[in-house]
């Protein structure tokens, strides 16, 4: 597990991701994900034991605690933490709980008062624990603009831009895949918000179409960067910790769906079963 810095928000989406070079990648193995996890000079593999005292909150007033690794700054790498379903990547499954352990004792760095409620980037759904991403799609045009400010001033001199400027009209948010009883709710939205597409590249280091996200990622392998983020609400009492979605890449695309053993037939030609039995003797018994 490497550190994060939280400007995916406002940061031009590139065509590649900025680390990589413009062609195709080729295929990740399970030997060289976890060689990349474990040896990485920039941080900590994220199954390391006991590594949340490698860890600490940076400040971030209204925008919220961040999570970093002590003695490093913001401008560091993403962290990632990758979790695996296939044989190749049984490295990932079998460390999954010690990552889920890490996490959780990152968010008791917090101290917390004894009457407020925490909750927690770790879920629990049907007795299996998962961590949940977070993603803004729609952002405020006006905070937006408020964010650009505050970037003109940095010491660097290099303003952000808002996610989709770089980017073909097929990321506009006037022309957004939703189905169509979403619509007229989403033309509402135009005047006032920018849309963030997702940070999510396929294989070959390629910004995935926002018509594509569920057929290139549902069921995929992928490697996950995120930021640890932490809100407190004194109005309600709670201490708010969220996993936002820095970057995600495609390690192994999702399986092909199996063809179903059932051939399409023609309606008025009868019931399937009489016509598969069409010259057979019955049994009797």
């Amino acid at each position: 597990m490497t550190q994060s810095k939280n400007t995916s928000m406002t940061s031009p989406l590139p065509e590649t991701p900025p680390s990589s070079p413009v062609r195709l990648k080729p295929a990740m193995t399970a030997a060289s994900v976890l060689d990349k996890m474990q040896n990485d000079e920039g941080g900590f593999y994220a199954a390391t034991p006991k590594l949340a005292y490698h860890a600490e909150y940076f400040a971030g007033g209204q925008k919220g605690n961040i999570l970093i690794m002590k003695g490093r700054n913001l401008d560091e790498d993403a962290e990632f933490i990758i979790r695996g379903r296939s044989e190749a990547f049984k490295f990932s499954s079998d460390d999954f709980s010690a990552i889920l352990d890490n996490i959780h004792a990152f968010e008791k760095l917090v101290p917390r008062e004894w009457d407020y409620e925490m909750v927690s980037i770790i879920h629990n759904s049907l007795g299996h624990r998962s961590i949940k991403l977070t993603h803004s799609l729609f952002k405020a045009k006006a905070d937006d603009l408020e964010a650009n400010a505050n970037d003109e001033g940095d010491s660097d001199g290099e303003g952000s831009t808002t996610t989709v400027e770089s980017l073909s009209s097929k990321y506009d948010l006037a022309s957004w895949p939703v189905s169509d009883r979403c619509k007229g709710h989403l033309h509402e939205l135009v005047p006032s918000h920018n849309i963030q597409p997702l940070p999510a590249y396929d294989e070959n280091h390629k910004l995935i179409l926002p018509s594509q996200y569920e057929s290139k990622l549902k069921g995929a392998l992928v490697e996950v960067h995120m930021a640890i983020c932490h809100h407190r609400i004194k109005s309600s009492k709670r201490d708010i910790f969220n996993a936002v979605l820095q970057e995600i890449i495609v390690l192994a695309p999702p399986a092909a769906m199996p063809t179903s053993p059932f051939k399409r037939h023609r309606l008025n030609e009868g019931p399937s079963t009489k016509r598969r039995n069409k010259g057979k003797t019955p049994i009797r018994g």
